[in-house]
């Protein structure tokens, strides 16, 4: 089981302190599934806390139901009262909203992805820099003990250089969307790759250690979403691909074969890992159990942290902008699947 003490990047806020007073920007399913829960066992925190959102009745639905004072329609309200802010808004107004309160100093944790391309991720960096504003995002898998042990893994080549890395997630879509943003072709039309393949994409540039060299992108699309999702590249020696789908289900599952061994798991199985050596020895290796409301927990602590200037985000910005290049150069280059069936004969 995991220790009840957290490291010093999630250490618990000391009640000794001013409490920073908080926005959340967004208030869809991740701020009702994951923000609040969690700022839920910050009492003080949540006192000051401000949710900001255009739909009033769901705001005032989530007010009542986690005991929030405060609440607003419009976040140019709160831009000059606010220490931190946390953007949960659809992937297109990340860059423009999170740009208006770094531009004014306040901390943003941001979720993922960081924002719609590297272009507009970099200049959210870079304001982050020249405000002296810490950028944080919500790439809470790289906390996962599951991930975590694989980057070790490679990192330290505990099983010798990587030659050959898959990673496959196939699921029907059926997360509860507030807004519908995921499918609208007028705001973007990107899919899969954007949506699961954010973690996926940013996992594997994680554990490499750079970002691969893309070999061959395709995918389903007919210029809307694409729901269907493959990728192959190159890192060093590795060769690598990546499988996605919102359409059908399929094993979730990675697998990284290494000169000395093979390393694999269930992508949904946070709390082990598969090892096997060259003899065949295989052995399951248990890890620490830690659920996904105690990795929220961790990061939204870690933010408050990192408000009191405290310690360094978990996860920044300049973190994942690899992965955020790779997935352009995959969008850029994709072309779409054979599909014979869509052939008119005539």
């Amino acid at each position: 089981m995991m220790s009840n003490t957290l490291d010093s990047a999630t250490k618990s806020v000391s009640s000794g302190k001013k409490q920073p007073k908080i926005a959340i920007i967004g208030c869809g399913a991740i701020a009702e599934r994951y923000y609040l829960p969690a700022l839920a066992r910050h009492p003080a925190i949540l006192k000051n806390l401000i949710l900001v959102d255009r739909d009033k009745a769901r705001i005032q639905k989530l007010a009542t139901q986690f005991n929030v004072r405060n609440y607003v329609v419009d976040f140019g309200e709160v831009l000059e009262e606010i220490d931190g802010v946390i953007i949960a808004l659809p992937i297109e107004l990340h860059h423009p909203i999170s740009m208006e309160f770094l531009s004014r100093g306040v901390h943003v944790l941001c979720e993922k992805p960081l924002a719609e391309s590297a272009d507009k991720a970099r200049e959210m960096v870079e304001e982050a820099h020249q405000s002296r504003a810490i950028l944080a995002v919500n790439y809470f898998q790289r906390l996962i003990p599951s991930f975590v042990k694989v980057k070790n893994l490679l990192a330290e080549k505990t099983l010798g250089e990587p030659l050959f890395l898959k990673y496959c997630v196939g699921e029907k879509f059926d997360w509860p969307t507030v807004t519908g943003f995921y499918f609208n072709s007028n705001i973007s039309a990107r899919g899969v790759l954007r949506d699961r393949g954010a973690h996926v994409i940013d996992h594997i540039c994680w554990w490499l250690g750079g970002k691969p060299n893309l070999l061959s992108s395709q995918n389903d699309s007919f210029g809307g979403s694409d729901a269907v999702a493959h990728i192959q590249f190159m890192h060093n020696k590795c060769f690598g691909e990546v499988k996605l789908s919102w359409l059908s289900s399929f094993p979730c599952k990675y697998i990284a074969k290494c000169q000395g061994g093979i390393v694999e798991g269930d992508v949904y199985d946070y709390q082990s890992v598969v090892l096997t050596e060259n003899s065949g020895r295989k052995r399951q290796v248990k890890l620490q159990s830690e659920s996904k409301s105690d990795i929220g927990f961790r990061m939204v602590t870690n933010f408050i942290n990192v408000i009191y200037k405290d310690g360094k985000p978990l996860v920044a910005g300049s973190d994942v902008l690899d992965s955020i290049q790779f997935i352009d150069e995959c969008y850029k280059a994709a072309t779409r699947f054979d599909m014979p069936w869509y052939e008119f004969l005539g």
